[in-house]
Parts: structure tokens; sequence; C-alpha cells
């Protein structure tokens, strides 16, 4: 196996002196110095607003040739960004802040203080803007959470909230709420969740934080992640298949705390949410001061809100699949498990006088028989 030599050309200088979150790395600046040596080189480099950045991954564990993502997927090395892998060698497109002589003031870095620089490019991309896309497209579909999942691991709840607004339709303290405990849970847990069960969200209450947990998490009911006990507390867990899990609850005295912090949003739910006052005036108040406590709530302690605690899940099986049946009054498939047999027929559940469970603003209405005319 034949190898070369790579020069040292500079030295990377950073506050981060220990493996962190790389999320958070690259918000931070960093400084670039070159050695006086290869200083020369610099020249007009001042010209490019961004540049690749190669150095030396010199204090990495050692490498797996399968290795998890930052993201959770499980991949070959050569298919990661990990920094552990056989060349050592680490790239990062930076945006060029300044340069003062040698010295280049960037952001976007993150390697470590004192990570050995190799080499320095401008940027260079040779697709143009539709190309871009379809490498964008093609990114998201091999991982429809990957943005979401940078944004946990980063902590930037501002942007999961702009997100799960998105299907909670408007910003509140309740879906600011989910956003954080979600986070949270999500950060301790260290595990994605694709949508086949395998990462589970068992919900206390539906009401906004719901949403903000449902979008975070990726666990929804759609997929069967997502869990509805009627218990009516503010108050999530979330676990693995191995029942090992973490839950998070608000504490008494965090509504309070909330109260006052945000006295004006809290007479307004009352007055839209509560009395159900829905003039125009009424909700562009009420959406006015919901976004701004929204995103004030993420500032808040979030320890002071909610209480954090290990605890061990009993886990449901896999959610079968169903076959379907026709019902034979109004001809709509349904599945098996739903199918009421009257003399051997079959009929879905309203053909057959079955009201059905649901679950509305009122929490859970079970199946009961109704009068058919």
């Amino acid at each position: 196996m034949k190898s070369f030599k790579i020069p040292y050309i500079g030295i990377i200088k950073s506050k981060f002196t220990e493996p962190a979150n790389p999320g958070l790395m690259r918000e931070q600046e960093s400084e670039i110095e070159v050695y006086e040596a290869f200083a020369e080189g610099l020249f007009k480099t001042e010209l490019s607003d961004y540049l690749e950045i190669y150095f030396h991954f010199d204090r990495a564990e050692p490498y797996e040739l399968k290795t998890f993502t930052q993201t959770g997927d499980f991949k070959g090395v050569f298919g990661t960004r990990s920094p552990s892998r056989p060349s050592q060698l680490g790239s990062t497109i930076v945006k060029l802040l300044h340069r003062d002589g040698n010295i280049l003031r960037v952001i976007g870095l993150d390697a470590l203080d004192g990570t050995p620089l190799v080499d320095i490019k401008p940027l260079h991309i040779p697709f143009g803007e539709e190309k871009l896309e379809e490498i964008e497209i093609h990114s998201r579909k091999n991982n429809p959470r990957k943005l979401i999942l940078q944004n946990i691991r980063a902590g930037k709840t501002d942007r999961l909230l702009l997100d799960a607004a998105q299907i909670h339709g408007h910003f509140c303290p309740g879906l600011a709420m989910g956003v954080l405990m979600a986070t949270k849970a999500m950060q301790i847990i260290r595990e994605s969740s694709d949508g086949l069960e395998d990462l589970l969200a068992i919900v206390e209450t539906n009401n906004c934080v719901a949403d903000g947990i449902q979008f975070v998490t990726g666990c929804s009911f759609g997929n069967n992640g997502l869990i509805f006990k009627d218990i009516g507390k503010t108050a999530f867990t979330l676990t693995k298949r191995d029942g090992k899990g973490v839950r998070i609850s608000s504490k008494a005295e965090g509504r309070e705390y909330m109260h006052r912090a945000h006295p004006i949003f809290a007479e307004h739910y009352k007055k839209v949410v509560g009395g159900q006052n829905h003039s125009d005036e009424d909700i562009a108040q009420f959406k006015k001061f919901g976004i701004e406590n929204a995103f004030a709530t993420l500032t808040l302690d979030f320890d002071r809100l909610f209480k954090t605690e290990e605890v061990i899940v009993e886990i449901p099986g896999y959610a079968p699949t169903h076959e379907s049946i026709v019902c034979a009054k109004c001809g709509e498939p349904t599945m098996a498990t739903r199918i009421e047999m009257i003399d051997g027929i079959p009929f879905c559940m309203p053909c057959a006088g079955v009201s059905g469970s649901k679950l509305d603003g009122q929490g859970i209405t079970l199946s009961k028989k109704i009068n058919l005319k």
C-alpha cells in the first residue's frame, strides 16, 4: 500500500478544545493561521467569499469501516463525514470574514483548536442552481429529516419552532414547550426516527405541545411511532425498542414561571381559545403575542419548566398489517379489525350502527352502539 506525506501549512485556532456538536462549532468564528513559509500563497484569497479548508483529524478515534452518521444513518465510512477515517483528512466549507496577513477569520469551521491545516482552496461549484437543487432533493430523499436532526443536535430550537408551526398553524408557548421537550429528549436518546417504530413517543395530552413533539421526534400517528395516553398531563416519554426512555414533564411551578414571563399572551389565550372569541381583532392579537411569546419561551430556563427522568417503558409490539374487507352496504374497503359481522355479512362500523372510538379535543370517546334511522 503506497502512501505519501502531506505538509502542514498552518494551524487552526478555535474556542473548542474537545469534540463538540459540529453544528454548534460551525456557528462560532475560528482563526486559520498559515505559516510564514506559505503565507505568500494567500495572495488575493480575500476575493473569495467561501473557502474549502482541509485539515488533519489528528485526535480522531480509531476508524471503523461502517459507522453511524450524525443523523443516525449506518453507512460505510466513505459515505459519511466522520472524523474517524483511514486518511484522517477532514474538509469544511467556510465563509471568509476577514484576512489579516497570514491570518484568516472564518465561520463554519468544525475543527478543534490546534488542528493542523493541510490545504485551502476557493469554493468551486461546477453546477448551476438547477443542479444544486437536484442534489439537495436527492439528499432529502435519502434522509428526509436530515436538516431537522442537524438542528436538534445543534440545539437550534428557534428553527425547529419555525418549521413545527407549519403543521400547527400558529405560534404559541405550548408549541414551543413541545419543541423544547422533544429536542431535549432527542439529545439524550441520540436516536432518529425513520418511521419504522424503532423510536416511540408517548404523549400524555393532545394539545399544542403534542404537535411540537411530533415534528421534532418524527414520531406520528401515521407511522405508528406516536402513542397517546389520555392522562391530561403536559408530559411525554421518548423511548427506544429496548424500553429505556426519558420522560419529560412540566413542573407545577413552571406554570407560574411561564405566566409571569408571558402575562399578556395568557390573557389572549383565555379569551380566544378558552372563551372561543374569534373576532378578527382578537385573533390578530392572539397571533401577534403568540409569535413573541413562543420564541421567548425558548429562552426560559428549561429546568425551571420541566422535570427530566430516566424511565423503563413497556413497549407494544410492532403495528400489525390487516387486509381490507369491502362493506356490504356502503362498498368501502375497511380494515378487517374494524368490520362488524351481522348474520355472516361484513359491515363497516358506521353501517353496522357502531360509532367507533374517537379522539378529539375532549379526549378519547369509546366506541358505542348508535341508533340508525
